[in-house]
């Protein structure tokens, strides 16, 4: 086989032809996973489209236009490859069909330099694209209606046996579709996967606020930390009746307002500063987590999973209305908490304390639920017993304000 047929089945496996001579810099893109591309591959200075000689870092065109194909075809690919029909008295493909003009539109690959852009998209041999899989949901999706099913299930059809009870909404031959007990699984590899796990240490303040009348007061842990077991009768967000956990927030504006429903009459706001006796770690779960890109190959596999993880903070987070129904729309949210308190591991093999969380009422600050019952919280400020026994939080200080 000569030389130039050999050039050519080559060129036909990476889907694309172009003068190896060329280099490009990442001057010519503002999209940062192929810049990241670039520098990591750079060999020159110079790039063959732009005259840019500021902070200029140049590969060969070769090899990002390589790696340009390889992203693509991680969410993408060719409709006739897909399965996608074409009917020609129906006006074509049957199915979202895009060129890859388009494709690097929808897919935030801004070529910002004209020359290198229709050079490029040239080189391509395909030029029509279309989702992968087009007829599977996919995985963000997947996980998503599992989510919804799962909520439906223990809300509505069984909320104590749900592990071993036949969910009728489930069809195990679905391909794409998931066992929605499972996504409890699921969330914990996540969580793992993306690293949501922090540590607190004794120097960070935990506010913890309760709402009393204006002529009493509260000094102690006892007093301002969670109920005892048999004072916990009002379920909440992450803790069911007679399972009493610490509700607080990093800062006071937050805990109050996580706290205080308004009314007429005037109330105070008592207030105790707790700080950890020991290191906590704890799930730290975002309002929002960016998308890596597409053209990131060490991030991209996480897209999916970070898009249904932003899907499920929403749902986690929405304010419920105290009403006679709020005990069955905190089911979910409780076994979830349930199932980060006893079954969840760290990737070290080691259990959680509890979770950080965006608040509701305070848009743009966190709350956090702490494992700790009412024993587990004690006085440590002057003139107060201090015993380290057990505890997980201590109280350092105490404040009030009239509401």
């Amino acid at each position: 086989m000569g030389r130039a047929k050999q050039q050519q089945i080559e060129a036909w496996e990476r889907g694309f032809i172009c003068d190896e001579n060329l280099n490009i810099c990442t001057q010519c893109f503002n999209e940062e996973g192929i810049n990241k591309f670039i520098q990591e591959h750079a060999e020159s200075v110079k790039c063959s489209f732009c005259s840019s000689t500021k902070n200029t870092r140049a590969c060969p065109l070769s090899l990002v236009i390589e790696h340009i194909i390889t992203s693509l075809r991680y969410e993408w690919g060719d409709p006739n490859n897909e399965g996608l029909p074409y009917e020609t008295r129906e006006g074509g493909w049957q199915g979202e069909v895009l060129d890859t003009c388009d494709l690097f539109d929808t897919t935030g690959l801004d070529i910002i330099n004209d020359k290198a852009k229709q050079y490029i998209i040239s080189s391509f041999f395909d030029d029509m694209w279309c989702e992968r899989e087009p007829y599977s949901l996919r995985v963000d999706h997947t996980f998503s209606l599992g989510w919804n099913q799962f909520t439906n299930f223990v809300k509505n059809k069984s909320r104590y046996m749900f592990l071993n009870a036949k969910n009728t909404d489930y069809n195990p031959n679905q391909h794409d579709e998931m066992n929605p007990i499972k996504i409890l699984d699921v969330l914990g590899e996540i969580i793992n996967k993306v690293n949501l796990i922090k540590t607190l240490d004794s120097t960070v303040p935990i506010y913890r606020v309760r709402i009393i009348e204006t002529n009493q007061n509260l000094s102690t842990a006892k007093e301002l930390g969670p109920p005892p077991h048999e004072f916990a009768v009002m379920p909440n967000r992450m803790s069911p009746s007679g399972i009493p956990m610490f509700y607080g927030a990093f800062d006071l504006d937050t805990a109050i307002q996580e706290t205080y429903l308004t009314c007429p009459d005037k109330k105070k706001a008592i207030w105790g500063i707790f700080h950890p006796t020991k290191e906590l770690l704890l799930i730290d779960l975002p309002e929002y987590s960016s998308i890596p890109s597409l053209f990131d190959e060490y991030e991209r596999e996480n897209r999916s999973y970070l898009k249904f993880l932003n899907n499920f903070i929403q749902d986690f987070i929405q304010p419920i209305t105290r009403d006679k129904f709020a005990h069955i729309e905190y089911v979910p949210t409780q076994i979830v908490t349930e199932y980060f308190r006893y079954i969840f591991k760290t990737l070290e093999g080691k259990p959680v304390d509890g979770i950080i969380y965006p608040s509701s009422k305070n848009k743009g600050k966190k709350a956090v639920v702490i494992f700790a019952t009412s024993d587990q919280c004690i006085d440590s400020f002057p003139g107060k017993n201090f015993n380290m026994t057990n505890s997980i939080l201590s109280l350092t200080e105490v404040n009030s304000k009239i509401l």
